[in-house]
């Protein structure tokens, strides 16, 4: 499939390196983000396309239907607010956003006629699993409202798939990571870990460091959701994104530390976080025979990247 695709949170960190990727395979592409996280510094390149058209909407206004009036081939929908801790203190807020912006996005895809659905959801449906590493079918076990607010999307991507005669792909997320990553208090581990190294900031775990974690890299997460539309046998299908390794978070704060030798940061701990998840690997096995695909960037080659993009990019 070539044609017209819609991403939301396209300014994102994870929407800006699809988009990238989707308009060097020669897709025309409309770009939404309402730029409350995301960074239209993300799309420098992608504006200098002349595929490429970016439009300021927020998934939850109507003009979201009068701005995109043409016919879509796929929707990849990306927008949403990922923070746990936010979700634990603004549940309400998280659930207007990913369960109502969702259900926005596939009203779109119904009226554009459009032939796919790519949705991005989170291994934190799983919970805290009794077996790792975590296949599709294991049960839903919540710990947060951002965790019950994708298992929410999920099921109305289900039903829209159902009854309007276009296919979903429901990614599972699992710790993605790399540059463009916002760096804050409601971000990823990595970023968080590096950006206090090179600051020579205390790198700050929350609990004792014993939760692990398995990390994919951002474009190899673009090349999947890529793939997806371009093989008819990931049509409704539910499939993880994982690394094929997991790691404390306590060895991540050291092996930052190594990467960044010159940083006198010390390694402390504060309260555990409400919500967070002990472990978390995802298995691949499914996503690898569906789209043929494994991760390409190995974490350390990644770490790396990531690394030097964020000491290029500090202010």
């Amino acid at each position: 499939m070539k044609g017209t695709a819609v991403v939301s949170g396209a300014a994102g960190f994870i929407g800006s390196h699809l988009v990238d990727l989707l308009l060097k395979e020669g897709f025309s592409v409309i770009g939404v983000d309402n730029l409350r996280t995301g960074n239209e510094q993300n799309l420098n390149d992608a504006m200098k396309n002349q595929s490429f058209r970016f439009e300021k909407l927020d998934i939850l206004n109507s003009d979201l239907f009068t701005t995109v009036r043409e016919s879509v081939d796929v929707i990849f929908h990306l927008a949403a607010i990922s923070s746990v801790k936010f979700s634990v203190e603004n549940p309400a807020e998280v659930n207007k956003v990913n369960v109502g912006g969702t259900v926005n996005m596939l009203e779109l895809a119904r009226k554009r006629d459009a032939k796919r659905f790519v949705f991005t959801s989170s291994a934190a449906i799983y919970g805290d699993p009794r077996t790792l590493p975590v296949t599709e079918e294991t049960q839903y076990n919540p710990l947060s409202p951002y965790a019950a607010s994708k298992i929410a999307a999920e099921m109305y991507s289900r039903a829209y798939g159902n009854l309007y005669d276009f296919a979903p792909t429901i990614f599972r997320f699992f710790n993605v990571y790399g540059p463009r990553q916002e760096d804050s208090e409601y971000s990823g581990v990595i970023p968080i870990f590096i950006n206090q190294s090179l600051q020579n900031k205390d790198i700050t775990i929350e609990g004792d460091g014993s939760h692990t974690r398995s990390f994919i890299y951002v474009e190899d997460v673009a090349e999947a959701a890529y793939l997806s539309t371009q093989i008819d046998g990931a049509a409704n299908q539910i499939l993880n994104l994982s690394g094929s390794d997991s790691v404390s978070v306590l060895d991540l704060a050291h092996t930052i530390k190594r990467v960044i030798p010159d940083s006198s940061s010390k390694i402390v701990h504060g309260p555990s976080r409400e919500g967070d998840i002990k472990d978390s690997i995802g298995s691949m096995n499914k996503t690898s025979k569906v789209l043929d695909f494994t991760p390409k960037v190995s974490f350390e080659t990644g770490l790396a990247r990531t690394v030097s993009w964020y000491r290029s990019n500090s202010d």
